[in-house]
């Protein structure tokens, strides 16, 4: 047993070094509801090429240019009480990075939106094209190492 924990314990991470981590929080429009939840997103850069890792696992690809974050996401399944869903989320975000550019406005380093589209659905409650809008902010917290 204890070898075990040991081979736990020395497990590398999957999120590639000197990637950019920020909190993020997802939550519904203004006017749109109460939910909100704190992701950490953690993103990996070859050029304008990115990679999102939310834990540890990637999560998303998208592209980077100047200061616009444009990504989307696997196809993810999820059991609902009226059967299995699946969707896919589409993103946009503008950051402030390690390098501190200035592109986004007020004190947050991560502003975008969310939108997560229903791709298969066996719950009738849940039909296939629905759309859910989010909004995303967060702050930059660091480099991985």
């Amino acid at each position: 047993m204890l070898s075990i924990l040991f081979l736990v314990a020395c497990e590398t991470s999957k999120i590639p070094p000197e990637s950019d981590h920020f909190t993020v929080t997802v939550s519904a429009p203004d006017g749109g509801g109460d939910y909100a939840e704190a992701f950490e997103y953690y993103l990996s850069f070859d050029a304008s090429s990115a990679l999102i890792y939310i834990g540890e696992d990637a999560f998303a690809r998208g592209t980077y240019s100047g200061c616009s974050l444009t990504y989307e996401s696997v196809v993810v399944g999820q059991d609902t009480d009226g059967g299995s869903v699946k969707w896919q989320l589409s993103g946009t975000a503008d950051l402030e990075t390690a390098e501190g550019d200035p592109c986004v406005d007020g004190d947050d380093d991560w502003s975008g939106t969310e939108e997560f589209e229903i791709v298969a659905s066996e719950d009738e409650a849940i039909p296939v094209g629905t759309v859910y809008q989010l909004q995303t902010h967060g702050q930059f917290v660091g480099l991985t190492e």
